[in-house]
C-alpha cells in the first residue's frame, strides 16, 4: 500500500472533505490575490459568463448577498475595470452589467487554474477510481444539503 494511501487511512470523510476544501480554497486565495479580488468580488466576477448581460438583483442572488451588499460588490467590479454598464431592458430602474475584456481575461486566468488542478488530479488517479469518487462525491453532496 502506498505511503499516501497510508496516511488518509485513519481519517475520517469530513476530515479529508476538510483538508481538500482547504487545498481548493489555497488555490482561490492565491488566484484571488493575482486578480486583487475580495473574496466577494471573486464571487461576483464567477457569477455572470462572458457575453451575458445579468442585472444587480440577478447577480447579487447568485452571490448569496442583499441587494445593496451586492450593489458595492458589483461597483467594485465596475471600478476596478472587471464589469461594465450593459443595456438591457427598458425599464431604467433595473442596473445591467456584463463583463469587460479584463473581466473576461480574469474569468480565462480563474478557469485556467482550476483546468489545471483538474489535469492533476486526472493525471494522478485512476479513471474508475475517479468515476466512483464523483460518484460518491455527488451523494454526500445530496445528503448533506437536500435543496
Amino acid at each position: 500500500m502506498p505511503v499516501t494511501t497510508l496516511k488518509y487511512m485513519n481519517k475520517g470523510i469530513v476530515e479529508l472533505i476538510f483538508e481538500l476544501k482547504f487545498t481548493c480554497q489555497a488555490k482561490e486565495e492565491s488566484i484571488r490575490e493575482e486578480l486583487k479580488l475580495s473574496p466577494s468580488e471573486y464571487r461576483g466576477l464567477l457569477s455572470i459568463n462572458p457575453g451575458e448581460v445579468k442585472s444587480c438583483m440577478q447577480m447579487s442572488s447568485m452571490m448569496g448577498l442583499s441587494k445593496s451588499r451586492g450593489s458595492r460588490v458589483i461597483d467594485k467590479l465596475i471600478e476596478h475595470g472587471f464589469l461594465k454598464e450593459a443595456k438591457g431592458d427598458d425599464d431604467k430602474r433595473i442596473y445591467n452589467v456584463m463583463l469587460t475584456p479584463k473581466g473576461q481575461n480574469a474569468i480565462k486566468r480563474i478557469n485556467a487554474v482550476m483546468s489545471e488542478c483538474e489535469r492533476a488530479i486526472l493525471k494522478n488517479v485512476p479513471q474508475d477510481e475517479l468515476h466512483n469518487f464523483t460518484k460518491t462525491l455527488h451523494k454526500i453532496s445530496d445528503i448533506i444539503s437536500p435543496d
